[in-house]
């Protein structure tokens, strides 16, 4: 055992019986107290440890060594305060270099707050001669960022044996004292620790690889972070990481929720009563939870209500003036205005008209580039309504039943738009909606066979409903009736119904148009025996019935209002039917 060791061991021994001694006494002043008595004032002034380092070096003579102090209190809070540095033998600066001219074994003391202090040792040797190699050990480690490794460096002689040298350290990727304790930084890579005689003839290099700390679980969020939702209405929830490296990661979450129901993987469905309630999601391994905020509209339309909503395309001139309508249960497409839908539903209200908005998409102009729609424009139009008192407006009316759903697109299968829609686009379509309007159903509406043709080996997985509009040419209305209820089955979507009185007749190539030729091309339009009997079969398997689209003339002619009197009477009895995604 030399003697460096034996003397480290009998310091040790002496600091250890020296506080022995010391929590003696404190135990002695406070007796059977375990808390501070009322008024005590904890500070970091009450310092408890001072810690020196490094606590054993071995240095040549007139060789310097920075010594360093830490203070903290007995609870590891640490303390600034300014250390007293003095030694048995050589000399040591106020900043702790300590260096002598003469060989032996020294301390080095430390003085904080408080008179703490704590002392290190030095053994100071003659300067290395005849030395050959110097080896550091070891020559390689690992270590996780802010961790602690002490390095050795040893003097070989020509003869193989070693002896006792001073070394000066280096490190790169984190701090090396005087004795090669090496403290690791917090960037992860490979980084080297050097030794050097002190001469500077001879080193040798070991190599440091800091691992970057595996990321840890930091925040749990749901998204939406809040939504509006009516009565027995659904809602996907979804929840995602943040970990310590600030990435964003999947988690696996348990969901649990007030004012309704959720499943396990986050679909929420809306109770019967109206309030504000919560959804949280909860990371189970680290407890780590968000929570969105759900506000539920008691519905005012009762499931075993009567009533198919039924009435015209283009019924409004205006924001404001109404035309003629079938009433009492009346529907009305167009295009509606940021300035003037809260007008327009007021209205409806007061008429007890019902209301299939289109806030953006009925008109091609505003939503397209070169003849092709545009998606981005599209999000900029509806962008517009996001006002809070269109919002409000919005959501109240379909609380009532004033409003049954917006047209995001009028025949979007139609090559007027470019033939860019896909059933994944509108889905998407109706998702960006949403965020602005929950609770308002989104749909499309079609025209002839689209419903059962286009697309067909696509599914719709959020949009709510689709209109198809009947013409005679489409073959008969039971078939083709069937045909579009079918395919809607496959899609998960409602299904409402709508009339092409215009150009739904006849056409002139068959016969000759009895009640007028059409708006284009050889079409007639329909019959008010047309228009009865159509309207009859159709109606009451929707969620709404339309028609397209309100004419001066034709609804101007008393059999055509008669028509439009005995359909409405037959719709005003039938089952009522949302139009939400079943």
């Amino acid at each position: 055992m030399t003697y460096t060791f034996k003397l480290a061991r009998r310091l040790a021994v002496l600091r250890d019986c020296a506080m022995l001694a010391i929590l003696a006494v404190v135990a002695a002043c406070t007796g059977d107290t375990t808390t501070a008595p009322d008024g005590a004032e904890s500070s970091p002034s009450q310092a408890a440890i001072l810690s020196v380092s490094p606590r054993i070096v071995t240095a040549e003579t007139n060789q310097a060594v920075r010594f360093r102090a830490r203070e903290r209190t007995f609870r590891g809070e640490a303390l600034t305060s300014t250390t007293v540095w003095s030694s048995t033998g050589g000399t040591i600066t106020d900043d702790g270099a300590f260096s002598s001219s003469l060989t032996g074994t020294f301390k080095v003391i430390g003085r904080g707050r408080g008179r703490k202090t704590d002392t290190a040792v030095v053994v100071v040797v003659p300067p290395g001669t005849a030395i050959t190699s110097l080896v550091v050990s070891p020559t390689a480690t690992t270590l996780a960022t802010g961790a602690s490794h002490t390095f050795s460096a040893t003097a070989y002689l020509a003869d193989g044996t070693t002896t006792l040298i001073g070394v000066n350290w280096a490190a790169t990727g984190g701090q090396i004292d005087a004795a090669g304790a090496y403290t690791a930084g917090t960037t992860a890579g490979t980084f080297r620790v050097i030794a050097a005689n002190t001469a500077g003839t001879l080193a040798d290099t070991a190599t440091v690889a800091i691992d970057a700390p595996a990321p840890t679980l930091t925040n749990v969020y749901v998204t939406p972070a809040s939504v509006s939702l009516s009565a027995g209405a659904t809602q996907a929830f979804k929840a995602y990481g943040r970990n310590s490296a600030g990435d964003s990661i999947p988690v696996t979450v348990t969901f649990s929720a007030t004012g309704g129901s959720v499943t396990s993987s986050g679909l929420y469905t809306a109770g019967t009563t109206g309030g504000t309630f919560r959804l949280v999601a909860k990371e189970s391994t680290t407890g780590a939870a968000d929570t969105s905020g759900v506000t539920v509209v008691a519905a005012s339309v009762s499931p075993t209500a009567v009533g198919v909503p039924f009435g015209p395309f283009a019924l409004w001139s205006t924001n404001s003036t109404v035309k003629w309508g079938p009433g009492p249960l009346s529907a009305s497409g167009g295009q509606s205005s940021p300035g003037g839908v809260v007008t327009q539903i007021n209205a409806a209200r007061t008429m007890g008209l019902k209301l299939v908005l289109c806030l953006a998409g009925c008109a091609h102009d505003p939503v397209t580039t070169n003849g092709a729609f545009d998606l981005a424009k599209w999000k900029a139009a509806v962008s517009l309504y996001n006002t809070s008192t269109i919002k409000t407006a919005i959501a109240a009316a379909v609380a009532d039943g004033t409003v049954i759903g917006n047209e995001l697109a009028d025949e979007p299968e139609h090559q007027s738009w470019g033939g860019v829609f896909t059933k994944a686009m509108l889905d998407g379509m109706a998702s960006y909606a949403r965020q602005y309007f929950p609770t308002l159903p989104q749909g499309i509406g079609q025209g002839g066979a689209a419903p059962y043709t286009w697309r067909t080996g696509e599914r719709y997985q959020t949009l709510d409903f689709v209109i198809a509009q009947y013409a005679w040419r489409n073959g008969d209305v039971a078939t083709w009736r069937s045909k579009v209820l079918a395919q809607a089955a496959l899609d998960g979507v409602r299904s409402g119904f709508s009339l092409n009185l215009l150009d739904g007749g006849i056409p002139s190539t068959v016969a000759p148009c009895p009640v007028g030729v059409g708006t284009y091309g050889s079409n007639c339009r329909m019959t008010a025996d047309q228009v009865r009997t159509y309207g009859r079969a159709l109606g009451p398997s929707g969620c709404v019935m339309t028609m397209w689209k309100y004419d001066d003339a034709f609804f101007g002619r008393s059999d055509n209002q008669q028509a439009f009197r005995d359909i409405a009477a037959g719709l005003a009895t039938a089952p009522w039917k949302s139009c939400r995604r079943p």
